[in-house]
């Protein structure tokens, strides 16, 4: 299979897979919030935003992993393939061990923070199973990373797909029988593990004479692979100072029941990021580093440049999209106690958009061994975020820190990424500039005249917003078409069509 076929191969899968994981949580979320109360909602959502610190444990290996396994792939050089995934083996055994120690102190250390005994214990319960399962996570991740060294994100997005089915109808199986947070906890450990046991097949089908267990060399190679990961795992820690320690400030703040309506309205960006990471993520960082592997740089800066334009057109489009509908849907999706999830949305939407119109830049300089750029970049970032979160949620409450990652985001992809990459990657900055402005400006436009002609029909109804909604993308999609697309990309998408459409004339036996 080519690397095209894999990576369009591979988006597509994702997309199916972001798309269910879209609808159950348009099911869910509202049955959780009723069945459960807000304060046992929020406390569900308090225990995973301290177990997602436990991935900053990764260090970076897996981001490092993949880049290092897909330019052996590309180079053609097996042995030392072989080599890095039996290290990488190790490494992920040790850091699983570290989990698990790590989620024996959490829960030692939790009532000191939870002055509440009866929360504090069902937190302790939450975290301990959660960081189990993380932990083995850690164990089996080497089969996740050879399968995104061989850009066979098709195949992850299949076992998710099934663990997305699995867990939700468990879980809302379990809320309508009026089961509670302990239930939901044994269904959500036993779904996962699953998962890890379908990527492992999967993995041994690509790879099945690896020797994982054997010792190997290749110990300078090794170290080169860590101080890689390190400035990876920096990077990671930048964007977690960011995202996900804004659910811990408000619960501090304003108690653990104002996090769900922060949460709905961040979880619409979250979905949002997912889409654009399931498109433009990781299979790019894979295929960019095959093609710098084989020193077609030339090559690689077009193809950069060519993934940031379409990246810009999904970004502006969802962008757009969830600031003319999204505080319409919220209201009639969990009522209007959640009123404020809406003003989240408005906030954080334009500079959501800003940054993941640049999303490939993170496989560029991965790829090319550049990362230690976007550590410090990411660092900085979270730690002003951070610092400027506190600030404001002392001055205003718990929207001090949606303000604060407002202004982070700002000066962060408006000003400081575009001159990164001219700086680093020695791209002139029109035409990567050209490549966002341009295009995002047609689909804002056009985006803007639509909601001004028909911004007083939106209301919360899901009837009126499927309309409307279906509406826009018709209108979006025969504009993209004449104004974003050059007439040679028309023609090559309509013979793309007429081919999967034409039927096979392959002779009869």
């Amino acid at each position: 299979m080519s690397l095209f076929a894999k990576l369009a191969r591979g988006a597509s899968v994702n997309l199916i897979e972001h798309g269910l994981k879209v609808v159950v949580m348009f099911i869910t979320t509202p049955l959780m919030i009723s069945r459960l109360g807000k304060e046992d909602y929020g406390i569900w959502l308090l225990a995973i935003a301290i177990i997602a610190y436990f991935r900053l444990l990764d260090l970076g290996v897996s981001f490092a992993g993949s880049r290092f396994l897909g330019t052996a792939l590309g180079s053609g050089d097996r042995q030392e393939y072989q080599s890095l995934a039996r290290n990488l083996c190790r490494l992920f055994v040790r850091i699983g061990i570290a989990a698990l120690a790590l989620t024996a102190l959490t829960v030692l250390a939790l009532p000191l923070f939870i002055s509440d005994p009866g929360m504090s214990a069902t937190v302790r319960v939450m975290v301990a199973g959660l960081g189990v399962t993380t932990a083995l996570r850690f164990f089996t991740r080497i089969y996740e990373v050879i399968l995104k060294s061989h850009v066979r994100y098709d195949l992850i997005g299949i076992s998710s797909i099934m663990k997305t089915i699995l867990q939700s109808g468990l879980i809302i199986g379990l809320l309508i029988a009026g089961k509670g947070l302990m239930a939901l906890l044994v269904a959500h450990i036993l779904i996962d593990i699953l998962d890890q046991v379908l990527l492992v097949f999967f993995a041994r089908r690509i790879e099945s004479g690896l020797g994982l267990g054997k010792s190997s060399g290749g110990a300078a190679r090794t170290g080169e692979l860590l101080r890689y990961s390190a400035t990876a795992m920096v990077t990671v820690a930048g964007q977690s100072l960011r995202q996900g320690i804004d659910p811990l400030i408000i619960t501090h703040v304003s108690g653990v029941a104002t996090l769900p309506p922060y949460s709905v309205g961040a979880r619409f960006l979250g979905v949002f990021t997912d889409v654009i990471n399931a498109i433009f993520g990781g299979n790019f960082m894979s295929a960019f580093s095959q093609l710098h592997g084989r020193g077609d740089q030339e090559v690689l800066n077009s193809r950069f440049l060519e993934a940031i334009r379409y990246c810009t057109l999904a970004a502006a489009l969802g962008g757009c999209s969830l600031m003319m509908f999204g505080p319409a849907f919220i209201e009639r999706w969990v009522g209007p106690d959640f009123e404020m999830s809406g003003k989240v949305l408005w906030i954080l939407t334009p500079v959501t958009a800003l940054s993941l119109c640049q999303y490939p830049v993170w496989s560029l300089f991965y790829s090319q061994n550049k990362q230690h750029w976007l550590a410090i970049f990411t660092l900085v970032s979270g730690i002003f975020n951070l610092t400027l979160s506190f600030y404001l949620a002392w001055q205003i409450g718990w929207m001090g820190v949606v303000w604060a990652t407002c202004v982070e985001m700002a000066i962060a992809f408006g000003i400081v990424t575009p001159w990164l990459v001219t700086k680093v990657c020695a791209i002139p900055l029109e035409r990567y500039l050209g490549q966002i402005v341009i295009t995002g400006m047609k689909v804002t436009l056009v985006s803007v005249a639509y909601w001004l002609a028909l911004h007083s029909f939106i209301v919360p109804a899901y009837d009126r917003l499927f309309l409307l909604g279906s509406g826009y993308l018709a209108a979006i999609s025969v504009s993209t078409w004449f104004l974003v697309f050059a007439p040679r990309e028309r023609s090559q998408l309509l013979e793309k069509m007429r081919s999967i459409l034409k039927p096979s004339t392959k002779p009869q036996p």
